[in-house]
Order: structure tokens, then C-alpha cells, then sequence
């Protein structure tokens, strides 16, 4: 079984994001409150792991740090950082550290699933 894993310091924002998810038959989903816990909750689930959908700023570690972290043990999983952040330097680094998509928010949730649904089937 694959999850999709979504790290963000908003409730409301994860709320968001797994309500979408489920609306369109994605069930198995981890949820993390900070890129620390994402992180911990991506090796517990290592190779289980089918999208990771991850905030820019987040507390304890950020998105960027948290992709790089990622990387060192999963250099395939696609890697969509959904943020506020929309300043270019930032998103040029989060993809040279290996983030593969970026998706402004709020976010329109037809949007967002063609964005998901190019990189994981439900």
C-alpha cells in the first residue's frame, strides 16, 4: 500500500489538502504537523511512499531542508512543495534539491489534482 504524504504546520491546510485527496479516491494518506515529523514518518514508511506534498515554511525543519533530508534515502518519489512562497530563488533551490512540482496557495483543487494525478494513480 502507498501513501501520499502531506507535511504542513496548518491544520486547516492538511485538512484541506486530505479532504481533496479523498474526494478523489486517494485514501491512504500520512499526515505530519512540521517537516521533522514528515520526516520521521517517511522513513518509518520507506518505500510506501507514492507523492510527498510538503509546505515551504514550516517549523522544526523546513520544506527545503526536509526535501534534501528526503533525498538522501528516496531519490524517486515525486515531490510537490504546496506553499505560500512564491519567490523564484526559493522555488529554483527546492528543485535543484529535487522537489519535482510547485503549487501556489491557496490552491484551486481541480488544479491540484491534475498536478497529483501526473505523478500518482488512486
Amino acid at each position: 500500500m502507498k501513501y501520499i504524504l502531506i507535511a504542513d504546520d496548518s491544520d486547516v491546510i492538511r485538512s484541506i489538502v486530505e479532504q481533496t485527496l479523498r474526494l478523489n479516491k486517494y485514501e491512504n494518506i500520512l499526515k505530519a504537523i512540521d517537516g521533522q515529523d514528515a520526516l520521521e514518518k517517511a522513513k518509518a514508511n520507506q518505500g510506501n511512499i507514492a507523492l510527498y506534498v510538503l509546505d515551504v515554511n514550516m517549523p522544526r525543519m523546513d520544506g527545503i531542508t526536509l526535501v534534501k533530508e528526503l533525498r538522501k534515502f528516496d531519490s524517486t518519489t515525486p515531490i510537490i512543495m504546496l506553499t505560500t512562497e512564491t519567490d523564484k530563488s526559493k522555488m529554483l533551490v527546492a528543485r535543484d534539491h529535487g522537489a519535482t512540482g510547485w503549487i501556489i496557495k491557496p490552491f484551486q483543487g481541480e488544479k491540484f489534482m491534475k498536478i497529483v494525478e501526473m505523478y500518482v494513480k488512486p
